[in-house]
């Protein structure tokens, strides 16, 4: 990733106080019912609805001003931005959200979902980013070091904005979401983040009576008029599940990640076959007959809408799981560990939600392993490779506990040399392990 950046909220919902600092993988564990998906579910809202904040008109607010002053003055000017500068588009956007946020998160949850700040912080970046003007240029460009604008003679008001715009999302959003100004392809995403939620196996069972009562939910500005019962993540889950196709050529990426989950996993192929609504089959390895997915085991539903994703070559920036361990023994939940951190290396950052000291344990081990002296012996003994290891500075770990106040608290947990301590998943085995000595016979 390249750059980094904290999400900070005061009072939402059941969370008093958190600062989340997005990074490649990142993990929320903890109690039930203590705000991990909540907060995720603001995490996916901010980088799916973000770009609908900015103004359709020039604000005189000082701190979009500043903004268009600053732009004014680096006309037609290759710029680099100074820290300074990024901060100043930052505290833009910051004031966005606060002027649009009851909207925003009534958009995300459906419902009128209270939160006191909510605000982005620490900004940093790997690389150096420039503003550059090019002749003969017809559009907008960007890349990870440079804004690219058509030079022109003179600019107008609203010509400043829209370019003011594209600067501010690209400097926090670029490669995690999508572009700010895209062509509208029906039926295409665009980079969106994808939100896998928890009860996946229920969700791909009833997706043709789900998708019948959701569809009609829009991301329209304004939500006045929703009657959803099912928070925006969700509906747009059973929106991408529309969009699943199998496709005969794949990216070498996509190809590795769908091999892996096949040969290990689903011990089989998952396919669709469109129709008005999706036809998702089964067919075990070693048989030539598909079934239908209902058929299948508990495994095969609850992975099919990740290796539907890869199979489909849908285009999305980054990755959302609830509970990836859901329905899975505890070898396969390593083995999801395997894949997420495969994932992860192939430049797709990937966030979520989990109650597995097992997934917990597996990153634990692959942050070691890449550290260990005897890495490369240990890594041909046990069958991995440099797409399984994990470095301690891309991976962060957040822990949700309730206080006697029936709110909770974020806790960021640090890696040591034996990776991320995490006192809930401890306290709860040291508990049971008691019980065994305790309630043993003589």
């Amino acid at each position: 990733m390249d750059k980094l950046w904290t999400l900070h909220v005061e009072n939402f919902g059941k969370i008093a106080e958190a600062d989340v600092s997005i990074s490649p993988l990142m993990c929320f564990v903890g109690d039930n019912n203590s705000g991990k998906s909540y907060l995720m579910s603001l995490l996916w809202g901010v980088l799916t609805l973000g770009k609908d904040i900015f103004p359709k008109m020039p604000s005189e607010a000082k701190t979009y001003k500043r903004c268009e002053n600053w732009l004014r003055e680096s006309l037609n000017k290759n710029r680099e931005l100074t820290e300074e500068d990024l901060d100043m588009y930052v505290s833009w956007f910051n004031e966005l959200l606060f002027n649009n946020k009851k909207n925003l998160l009534k958009r995300i949850f459906s419902y009128n979902v209270e939160a006191e700040k909510i605000e982005i912080k620490n900004y940093k970046r790997n690389n150096k980013i420039e503003i550059k003007w090019e002749d003969h240029a017809e559009r907008y460009s960007v890349a990870q070091t440079y804004l690219k604008f058509p030079k022109q003679e003179t600019y107008s008001r609203e010509q400043l904005l829209r370019m003011n715009a594209y600067i501010c999302w690209n400097i926090l959003m670029y490669g995690i979401a999508e572009p700010l100004y895209t062509p509208v392809v029906k039926g295409r995403r665009m980079g969106e983040p994808v939100y896998l939620p928890a009860s996946r196996t229920g969700f791909m069972l009833t997706y043709s009576q789900l998708i019948e009562n959701s569809l009609q939910v829009s991301y329209a500005p304004t939500m006045e008029e929703n009657t959803s019962i099912l928070t925006l993540p969700y509906i747009d889950f059973l929106q991408l599940i529309t969009k699943f196709e199998t496709k005969n050529k794949l990216t070498k990426k996509n190809e590795a990640i769908v091999q892996f989950i096949e040969e290990y996993m689903t011990k089989g192929n998952v396919t669709t076959k469109k129709d008005i609504m999706p036809v998702i089959k089964y067919r075990p390895n070693g048989m030539t007959k598909e079934i239908p997915l209902y058929l299948a085991s508990s495994i095969v539903t609850e992975i099919s809408p990740l290796l539907l994703l890869f199979k489909s070559d849908i285009n999305f920036k980054t990755l959302i799981i609830e509970e990836p361990e859901a329905h899975l023994h505890p070898e396969l939940q390593q083995t999801m560990a395997r894949l997420i951190i495969n994932i992860v290396n192939s430049g797709i950052p990937v966030w979520l939600t989990t109650h597995s000291d097992t997934i917990l344990q597996h990153v634990n081990n692959m942050l070691k392993l890449k550290k260990h002296p005897q890495c490369t012996e240990l890594m041909s003994e046990y069958n991995y490779d440099k797409k399984d290891l994990l470095d301690s500075q891309d991976v962060s770990m957040y822990q949700f506990v309730h206080m006697k106040s029936n709110k909770s608290k974020l806790e960021k947990l640090e890696c040591t040399k034996y990776g991320f301590v995490v006192p809930t998943f401890n306290n709860a085995l040291d508990k049971i392990v008691r019980e065994v000595y305790a309630f043993q016979e003589d």
